[in-house]
Parts: C-alpha cells; sequence; structure tokens
C-alpha cells in the first residue's frame, strides 16, 4: 500500500529535518491547515517513538503560534485521527493543525450523553489496571513490561512479558 505521506504527494513542504515534515495538503478542512507527521512510517500513534512523538507534539505547538499571529485566527484544532473508525484517511500517524474563526461552521462539537452506571464502572474497571503504567519518568529505567512491535511486510509481530498487551486488542485498527 502506497502512503501520501511517505511519498511527499500532494505536499508544500513547510519545514522538514531528519524525523519531522511540516506540510500544507491541497486537501484541507480550511486555508492554513497544516499536517505534521514523522518521516518514519508510523501507522498510528501507538506505533510512534516516544522522541518522534514529544517533537511532533512541540512543533505541532509552534505551528498554532504561527497560525494564531500570521493569520489572526481565533483557535486551533490539533487532531490525530488515530485508526480508520476515527477517520483516519492515510495510513500514517499525523497531527492535522487547524485554523479557527467564530462561525467557520466547522463543527468539531459532539453532545455527550449520559451513561448508564453501569457502562461507567465497566469502563473504569477495564482501564484502571491498564493505566496504572500510563506514564513512566524517563529517569525511571525499570519498567514492568518489555513491548517489542516490529512491521514486516504488513505482517505485525507483537511480544510482552507479564500480563495482556493492550497492543494486541488494539491490532485489529491498524489499516
Amino acid at each position: 500500500m502506497k502512503c501520501d505521506y511517505c511519498e511527499m504527494r500532494n505536499t508544500e513542504i513547510l519545514y522538514e529535518d531528519d524525523e519531522v515534515v511540516v506540510a500544507i495538503k491541497d486537501t484541507a478542512l480550511t486555508p492554513g491547515q497544516i499536517t505534521v507527521f514523522p518521516k518514519e512510517h508510523h501507522t498510528i500513534l501507538e506505533m510512534v517513538p516516544d522522541s518522534i512523538l514529544r517533537k511532533c507534539s512541540l512543533i505541532a505547538n509552534k505551528v498554532s503560534i504561527a497560525i494564531f499571529e500570521s493569520m489572526g485566527c481565533q483557535g486551533t484544532n490539533i487532531i490525530a485521527q488515530n485508526g480508520i473508525s476515527a477517520g483516519q484517511l492515510v495510513p500514517h500517524f499525523a497531527l492535522e493543525v487547524i485554523p479557527r474563526r467564530e462561525n467557520d461552521d466547522l463543527n468539531f462539537q459532539w453532545q455527550p450523553k449520559k451513561l448508564m452506571e453501569d457502562e461507567m464502572d465497566a469502563a473504569f474497571n477495564s482501564l484502571k489496571e491498564a493505566a496504572s503504567d500510563i506514564y513512566v519518568d524517563e529517569n525511571q529505567k525499570k519498567r514492568k513490561s518489555t513491548v517489542k512491535l516490529q512491521d514486516q511486510e504488513n505482517q505485525m509481530i507483537v511480544e510482552k512479558e507479564g500480563k495482556d498487551n493492550y497492543l494486541l486488542k488494539s491490532i485489529k485498527r491498524l489499516p
């Protein structure tokens, strides 16, 4: 499968270095929409190395500042469409920085619904244990588990020592 981001098709590059590209695509929701993505192909956020994800986030922040200053917009949305069900059209992780103005007719608002107590309890219980090691300080070298993720000819191999792996459960999300 060809990747528009890896091949840099239909883009005007604003910035690039050895790891990250900042570009304006030929299709956008609003004028000035900018895409920040890693040069190395990573399909979804969970596959992006922490250092590259950190760099993409910092650059998206700087791009947002540039949009405010140069275009006089009143806000920005910074969106990662992570997987097909989330609207990801190109199978390559990216952050979209979208300029916003009052009454621009873009609707990113969704109406929350009241969840039943058993739905909330089930979600909480499912996530509580998995969330126990969400953040590991870089100074902490010991980790409870080791994850190895490898892409070989569109086949995913995931190995993990210890308990169930969230990557195995989310593998079906990979485009």
